[in-house]
Parts: C-alpha cells; sequence; structure tokens
C-alpha cells in the first residue's frame, strides 16, 4: 500500500479539539492486553548504523501493549507501547485507519509509543540509509511490518474487549542513570531524570502501570545481534515479575540527546533495568487520584528544511561518509525521480489528552531532544505535563534552537540516515511550540 502524504495531512489537520464529558474516576472503565512481536525469523536490527549482520536469535522477547480506557459515554482512548525503534508515517496511518474500522477510535484518542530500543527490527522503510540490506531483507523487513500492524490492531481490540471498571493514579519519581551525550558542545547537557507513572487499577486491583524515562534504550552495544528490549524491557519485566498481574508499559521521553551512562555490556543493562523498575515499584503506593474533565486533540506541523544538501556537504558539515551518503545521494535521486522534487518540509505529529488538572499527556513524532520536555515543564508549570517523545511517527531527530545551533549529529547529521534532504531550519522549535500551546490551550 502507498502511503499517501497529502491525505494523511489533510486528515490531521482537521482534528480539532474534541472534549470528551466529565467523567469521575469511578466512572471509568480500563482493559489491558499484551502480545508478542518477536520476530520469528532473522532480520536487519534497527537503530546502529555500525552493525554489520542481521540478528541471531532472541535474548529478551518484544512486546506490543495496549492499554484502553473508557469514560460514561464509551469515549474509548488507547494507548499502545512498543518495543520498536518506533513506527513509520505510513504505519501510524494504516494502524490508525484499522483501529478507527474496527475499534471506533478515532485518531487523536489513539498513542503509537515505543520504546527506541536499538536491539528490535527495522520496519517498513525506517532508516534504510543506514544498513547494507539486500533485496530479499528489504522483502522479509516488509513481510514482518504488515504481520506486526495486524498484531497491533488486534492487541487494541483485546485492550478494548478487556474494558472494566477501573481507577487511575498519577505521579512521578526519578532516574538518574541518564546523561546527555553532547559532552564536546556542552560538558555537562541537560537531562531528564522525571519518571512520570500513571497506576490503573481494574476491578479493584492494581492491573497496569504506564511509565517513561527520557533516555535512549542504546545500552547494548551495536555487536548486540540478539532481540532485546535494552533497559527499558529489563525495567517492564522486572516490575511485572515484582508485582504478579501488574502489566507494565513503556514509553519513552524527550530523551534523543540522552544516552544510559555508563551503557555497552548485558550486566549494565540489568543494573539500570533494575534501578529503574524499583523506582517505579517504590513509587506505585505514593500516587495521587486521576479524574476528568478528559479531552483529547492532535494536530500535524510542517517543519522546513534549510536546504538540500549535496554530498560534499554532508561530509564536510557534518563529518559523513561513504557508503552512506552514496546510498542517501541514490535515495534522492529516486524521490526526484518518482516526484519531481524533493520534500521542503517534515510533518510532526503533536498530541494532547488531559485529565483534568491532574495530568496532560503531551506526544511529539520524532526524536525529540531533552529541551523541550524541559520547556513544556517550565512553560505550562500549572498543568502537570508528561512529556513523551517517539510517538506516532519517529522520522528522523527533532532538534532544539540550542542544538541546531551547536550543529553535529542531533543538530541535522542524522537525518542523512532517515532520508530526508537536509536539516531543520531555525524556526523549527518555535514552531512546535506555537502548536502545542494551541492544543494545550483548546483541552483546557
Amino acid at each position: 500500500m502507498r502511503f499517501d502524504r497529502r491525505a494523511f495531512l489533510a486528515g490531521l489537520s482537521g482534528l480539532a479539539t474534541l472534549p470528551v464529558p466529565t467523567f469521575g474516576a469511578t466512572a471509568w472503565k480500563a482493559g489491558v492486553a499484551t502480545v508478542d512481536i518477536t520476530p520469528k525469523s532473522s532480520l536487519w536490527m534497527a537503530g546502529f548504523a555500525a552493525r554489520t549482520e542481521p540478528s541471531k536469535g532472541t535474548a529478551q522477547p518484544l512486546h506490543a501493549k495496549a492499554l484502553a480506557f473508557e469514560g460514561p459515554r464509551r469515549q474509548r482512548f488507547v494507548v499502545v507501547t512498543l518495543d520498536l525503534l518506533g513506527v513509520t508515517t505510513g504505519m501510524s496511518q494504516r494502524i490508525g485507519a484499522a483501529v478507527a474500522r474496527q475499534h471506533g477510535i478515532p485518531r487523536e484518542r489513539l498513542v503509537l509509543a515505543s520504546s527506541h530500543t536499538h536491539s528490535g527490527p527495522v520496519v517498513d522503510t525506517q532508516l534504510l540509509v543506514a544498513y547494507d540490506v539486500t533485496p530479499a531483507q528489504v522483502r522479509d523487513i516488509e513481510a514482518y511490518t504488515a504481520g506486526l500492524e495486524a498484531q497491533i490492531v488486534d492487541v487494541v481490540g483485546a485492550a478494548v474487549k478487556a474494558l472494566a471498571p477501573a481507577t487511575f493514579h498519577a505521579g512521578h519519581t526519578t532516574a538518574t542513570f541518564g546523561a546527555n551525550r553532547r559532552v564536546q558542545y556542552t560538558p555537562d547537557g541537560p537531562s531528564d531524570p522525571q519518571v512520570p507513572l500513571l497506576r490503573v487499577a481494574i476491578d479493584g486491583q492494581p492491573r497496569a502501570v504506564l511509565f517513561s524515562y527520557a533516555c535512549h534504550n542504546t545500552t547494548l552495544p551495536a555487536t548486540q545481534v540478539e532481540w532485546h528490549g535494552d533497559y527499558a524491557g529489563v525495567a517492564q519485566a522486572r516490575i511485572e515479575s515484582a508485582r504478579p498481574g501488574l502489566t507494565a508499559l513503556f514509553m519513552t521521553g524527550c530523551g534523543a540527546d540522552i544516552n544510559p551512562k555508563p551503557r555497552g555490556t548485558r550486566e549494565i543493562v540489568d543494573q539500570h533495568g533494575a534501578a529503574l523498575a524499583q523506582s517505579v515499584v517504590d513509587a506505585l503506593s505514593t500516587l495521587k487520584p486521576v479524574s476528568g474533565p478528559t479531552r483529547a486533540a492532535m494536530t500535524a506541523v510542517e517543519l522546513p528544511f534549510e536546504a538540500a544538501l549535496t554530498p560534499e556537504q554532508w561530509k564536510t558539515r557534518f563529518g559523513l561518509a561513504d557508503p552512506y551518503v552514496e546510498r542517501h545521494a541514490r535515495m534522492m535521486a529516486d524521490v526526484r525521480a518518482k516526484e519531481g522534487t524533493l520534500p521542503t518540509s517534515q510533518a510532526i505529529p503533536l498530541q494532547v489528552w488531559r485529565f483534568g488538572r491532574d495530568l496532560t499527556l503531551v506526544t511529539l513524532g520524532g526524536e525529540v531532544v531533552v529541551d523541550y520536555a524541559l520547556r513544556l515543564r517550565r512553560d505550562y508549570p500549572k498543568d502537570e505535563v508528561w512529556p513523551v517523545g517517539y510517538a506516532n511517527d519517529v522520522f528522523g531527530y527533532v532538534p532544539s534552537a540550542r542544538v541546531l545551533k551547536e550543529g553535529g549529529y542531533e543538530g541535522g547529521g542524522s537525518l542523512l540516515y532517515y532520508g530526508r534532504p537536509g536539516p531543520f531550519d531555525t524556526t523549527v522549535e518555535e514552531r512546535i511550540f506555537k502548536a502545542l500551546d494551541r492544543l494545550i490551550r483548546s483541552t483546557r
């Protein structure tokens, strides 16, 4: 199925704020479901361009998990968490359409959030410039992606089918192993230690905890070629082991420039996962009730590219090298041949769910740097903002004005690997916050 980008943007542009009638905590229903999405055969692994071979077995299973909730007038919302690098625009469009058609949930009430593990499979066409894949391996990726999309739609249906009376409690704890990795620009750069969480009790029993942390899931190195959820996978498994009957669902915060510290071994990934899990488990008894009214809003904002760079410009400006620059040049030539021109902007999906005065979930597409989370909390101190990145479409890095000015990988060089024609221009941060301000205000 060919992705119709114009149709997707037209659909999102029509998603005005949709108020949902007030409902108290005792009137809520919730349901949770899980499906194993571990590939059954060898595929190329996502995230590290330095990898030289496809997967060889499973160290830890990968999952898609759905948390559904519903108000008294059957307004349904679903969060899907995925042990993947992320979904693409095309996947988001297809999954959203199928969920709306089969389960009656409109796109603005569906979040597709990824852990961004670098030990999961390549999906769709994501980051193909980075990998030395054969045509046969691309066909295997396409087949896996089609099956994965069906699994995601089905797990949403399973969570909806499981809806039962529920209560919600929210709050946050902290984790400290994430550190800003752009030390060549800012030796002591910003990070976000907050771990927001939402506990869901169904029929009086704790059944789900949704949580996030702003840190890359890159504890394991490029030499790791077994499926693994990295620290987020370990944390989810540990929480579920410590609290039988509880499903743990992880979303990545705005941590595109944050790495685990230290990193590099199985022992370290277990340490980080255990520390995060313990922090979440310890906080479960400290949370406060969440109540309505609940509202949802979603839009897409065009982020302009500065310019289409030549291969030599990619090399001299960002220090990039062949064969990646060569692959990118071939991809750009193919796009020109098919479309007549290169894209001049990239759409970013933005989404806001408001739970009365208790919680405001803000999701952004792309690999969002930590400045966005810090600014959201600074600009909206009374809104209890929960910032989440890597949601609904992971199309490339989303730099702040600071990171753009500094340059480097997150400041533009990474977009070559994502098959974009050039870096973003200097207006990106303000365009995003102008749109987020509209969404946040409209849901109050």
